[in-house]
């Protein structure tokens, strides 16, 4: 059989929508005002449209207006006219339609193959790592984030007129108004910032921070153990810090009240071990899932997180914790702030694809320690501004007595404070909260257990305490 040698293929493109796309600019200016702005230079696939293109828009952001002329002074000033086949081809573009009514079309073809290109181009890259025998989950994580960095580049909103707003939002108010809880997001067992949030709301990026050993970790258990048992949601944590077994023994200890000594001490107590067992039942009977893989990157979160939300569903992920991530643009100067602001935009981004709250815990640096009040500050965050900046929600746990709080000696918990100090979207304040060492647990003022309630409200501005006839406009203060 005769060799048959293989025709190599082109790239999607089509020079004649191009020609007829860039002969419609020369003839209307609304189509320019209409395309220039959602329309990239690399979307033309001819090298000689993309500079006649770009002498375009130089003339289109200096409010000149695009004609024959004008465009020819640029690319000549470039030293490109002659380039893109001299004043013949740029005569031949202005006369190669005869009006600019089908421009739509011939933007849709453009913008079309440019896409296709992309993803040929982005593949390519993939299958190079897959020869190359680069990790598989490597590889699988390169491949979903080049296809949804695609779409997220592609997805270009219009300008629209204020009556759809308004219109869904008074849908929203009267929904509210018949049922107060059909807005309310992902509830976490802690009834005053359960109240005081409305709950984690789709989207959001909550950051919660501390000083190291102050309880993060802690507190994150005890919102995925009340969001799953109590409400029964599906959470997603990724522990970079902690291995399985140690996550495992904090949801056991916290979710049993059972002494973690106890359990590091090797009792038979036969009393310990049914709780232990019943304990077990309840946890595997939970949604709740935990990543214990170190240096995973929001790519690698993301990809994992969309697989759970396709099979099981998905309501919160807990990250645990920002400095130990990884990100997957190295800065050029080495600089660790530019890194954890693509972290923290990335995660934004990932909470508003996958439709759910993501919780961040991260470290503060030193400096409330060096000051005669304590109370942690924005201005305390490790690596800040991007972390304030992208967050939704900022709390930090604060190892200080919330003033003015009635004394609660009905047990040997200590005192902390939930200190909100960002809220985009409603109140800050100071919640007094409760921290049982030896459980593992944090809680509020009360003698319950997880799920407790006070049943005091304080009169003071800074601090927030929650029944549920508390009228929080008067201790809540906006932002």
């Amino acid at each position: 059989m005769a060799n048959v040698t293989a025709m190599p293929r082109i790239a999607p493109n089509s020079l004649e929508a191009e020609q007829s796309l860039l002969g419609c600019f020369f003839l209307s200016n609304e189509v320019c005002v209409d395309t220039f702005p959602v329309l990239g230079v690399n979307e033309f696939y001819s090298s000689t449209h993309q500079k006649i293109y770009q002498a375009m828009l130089d003339n289109y952001y200096k409010d000149i207006p695009i004609d024959y002329v004008t465009v020819c002074k640029v690319l000549e000033d470039k030293n490109q006219l002659e380039e893109v086949g001299g004043l013949s081809y740029i005569t031949e573009l202005t006369n190669f339609v005869p009006s600019a009514a089908n421009y739509k079309s011939y933007y849709d073809i453009v913008h079309g193959d440019s896409v296709l290109r992309q993803v040929i181009d982005a593949c390519q890259d993939v299958i190079n790592m897959a020869f190359q025998r680069k990790d598989s989950a490597e590889v699988l994580a390169a491949a979903e984030k080049a296809i949804f960095d695609i779409g997220q580049a592609h997805r270009k909103g219009d300008l629209e007129h204020i009556r759809k707003g308004i219109s869904e939002a008074l849908d929203l108010m009267e929904k509210i108004s018949i049922d107060p809880n059909s807005n309310s997001g992902i509830r976490v067992g802690f009834p005053t910032l359960d109240k005081c949030t409305n709950g984690f709301k789709p989207g959001e990026l909550i950051i919660i921070a501390a000083r190291p050993g102050i309880g993060k970790t802690t507190l994150a258990v005890n919102f995925a153990v009340n969001s799953a048992l109590k409400y029964g949601k599906t959470i997603a944590m990724f522990d970079l810090e902690m291995s399985m077994l140690q996550v495992a023994q904090r949801f056991i200890c916290s979710t049993g009240r059972v002494a973690m000594d106890l359990v590091k001490g090797g009792s038979k107590d036969t009393t310990v071990w049914s709780t232990l067992i019943e304990t077990k039942k309840i946890l595997e009977n939970s949604n709740i899932y935990i990543d214990d893989t170190t240096n995973v990157t929001p790519a690698d979160i993301l990809g994992k997180c969309r697989k759970l939300k396709a099979k099981i569903g998905l309501d919160m992920v807990i990250i645990d914790y920002l400095q130990l991530m990884k990100s997957e643009k190295q800065s050029k100067d080495g600089s660790r702030q530019q890194e954890v602001a693509d972290l923290t935009r990335n995660l934004k981004l990932a909470a508003r694809e996958l439709g759910v709250p993501i919780i961040l815990l991260s470290q503060l640096n030193r400096e409330s320690e060096k000051r005669t009040d304590k109370t942690p500050q924005l201005s305390d965050l490790r690596e800040s501004g991007s972390i304030e900046q992208d967050a939704d929600i900022v709390m930090f746990i604060a190892d200080i007595k919330a003033e003015n709080v009635p004394e609660d000696n009905s047990d040997d918990a200590l005192d902390y404070s939930l200190v909100i100090a960002k809220h985009r979207n409603g109140p800050r304040g100071t919640i007094p909260i409760k921290w049982k060492s030896e459980f593992t647990q944090f809680y509020e003022n009360g003698k319950d257990t997880l799920y407790t309630k006070n049943t005091s409200k304080v009169q003071k501005e800074t601090v927030l305490t929650a029944t549920d006839d508390t009228d929080f406009d008067d201790i809540f203060k906006e932002e």
